[in-house]
């Protein structure tokens, strides 16, 4: 899908703040609310936009401790890991899942409340399965996210 200045603008405006009203962006993008609509209905079901979400502090949730997790698999069976990626994915502590490539199979992004609640969901939900041979667990000391943008868009 061919995407306009218009279109990135959208994008980048409903990423800012995803609770404008059409009437807001509509304003901002310099469209009739009805245009901007349908643009926003295109972006939707072409899959450019996948959803709309709040953005949460974890420490006001009590979450004060995030690590990443290194994982390494014992096999590289590809219904094997995707069947181990969904069930570690149901955990609640679990935020994000990488698959990739190099010297480590997986990166499991984990919020936890304290050192014992990390060590639970470490050991108990994803060391302790049989497909993990090697897992290496850093902290984070800081957390940044970036809105997905796209360099000169045309």
């Amino acid at each position: 899908m061919a995407l306009d200045s218009i279109d990135h603008k959208i994008i980048d405006l409903l990423q800012d703040d995803a609770r404008l009203t059409n009437r807001e962006l509509a304003q901002r993008v310099g469209l009739a609310p009805s245009t901007t609509l349908a643009r926003v209905q295109r972006l939707t079901e072409s899959g450019v936009l996948t959803g709309f979400s709040a953005r949460v502090n974890p420490e006001a949730l009590g979450l004060a401790l995030q690590v990443v997790v290194f994982v390494q698999l014992e096999s590289h069976g590809r219904d094997r890991s995707r069947a181990f990626i969904e069930e570690i994915l149901e955990r609640p502590e679990v935020v994000q899942v990488f698959y990739v490539g190099g010297a480590q199979d997986l990166v499991v992004h984990v919020m936890a409340r304290d050192t014992d609640d990390l060590r639970r969901v470490v050991l108990e939900g994803i060391a302790s399965h049989s497909l993990v041979r090697h897992l290496e667990t850093n902290i984070v000391f800081e957390h940044r996210r970036q809105p997905v943008r796209v360099p000169n868009p045309q």
